[in-house]
């Protein structure tokens, strides 16, 4: 009698739509920064943390768009089983329109709507910043970054004056010059000067930020100071002018 001797040999489906990459339960191999969401998550992965769409949950519930294990971009936010917020978050912090849900039995919900930056609610119009020099110079321009970031630039100038000696003004003098003497947080987060560069009518100075959102003091090299407040973590470019 003979016998056909046959090889079983596994079989792999691939299902369409399926990354092999992304963990349904991803919680020893994907990690969420922010304690009171560490716990469970489930979604995108990409180096060792949740990136992607996700959700974790732990003290409180997240589930939404998380960026290098931090809530960032578009998400709701559980804190309590009656208090929630939706809307958009950076680096993990409440930044951009959103709404705060405060869910109240036998009476219509408690709804706070417009806009946070760095983690705080800034009412109807999204503010990013807060000056005090208004009066101090003739025009003055704050504009942070689209994206994330930790770089504070400063940049001032005059009409006639040059912070690198260079008379511009056809006369023996150098005409008026302003320049920014220090800058110091007065909140605790640490700042270093990363570079500094003078050309004939400005000055600008670069510094790294640790954290946003940051109070600082400019003090002038006319003796004068100014108080800026930075609340969205992005790189910033500040420039201010004054027309002497």
């Amino acid at each position: 009698m003979k016998f056909n001797h046959a090889v079983m040999l596994p079989v792999f489906i691939v299902f369409p739509g399926i990354n092999l990459l992304y963990a349904q339960d991803s919680t020893q191999s994907c990690k969420v920064k922010l304690e009171d969401l560490a716990g469970t998550y489930t979604g995108e992965c990409k180096k060792g943390f949740a990136n992607g769409k996700g959700e974790a949950r732990g003290f409180h519930h997240y589930t939404g768009s998380f960026k290098m294990g931090l809530p960032d971009g578009k998400g709701v936010y559980n804190y309590s089983d009656s208090m929630y917020y939706s809307g958009k978050f950076l680096e993990g912090i409440k930044e951009g329109k959103g709404e705060m849900h405060y869910l109240r039995n036998a009476m219509t919900d408690s709804i706070i709507k417009g806009y946070w930056s760095g983690d705080e609610y800034r009412g109807d119009q999204y503010i990013t910043y807060k000056f005090d020099g208004q009066a101090k110079f003739d025009m003055y321009e704050f504009t942070p970054s689209a994206e994330s970031g930790n770089m504070v630039t400063i940049e001032i100038s005059t009409t006639s004056g040059a912070p690198d000696g260079t008379a511009v003004n056809f006369r023996a003098g150098s005409g008026y010059v302003l320049t920014l003497s220090d800058l110091v947080s007065t909140n605790g987060n640490r700042i270093q000067k990363i570079s500094y560069f003078t050309s004939t009518n400005k000055s600008s100075t670069t510094y790294e930020i640790t954290k946003f959102p940051i109070s600082l003091y400019a003090i002038l090299s006319n003796g004068q100071s100014v108080n800026i407040e930075l609340y969205k973590a992005a790189t910033w470019k500040i420039w201010l002018y004054v027309n002497k």
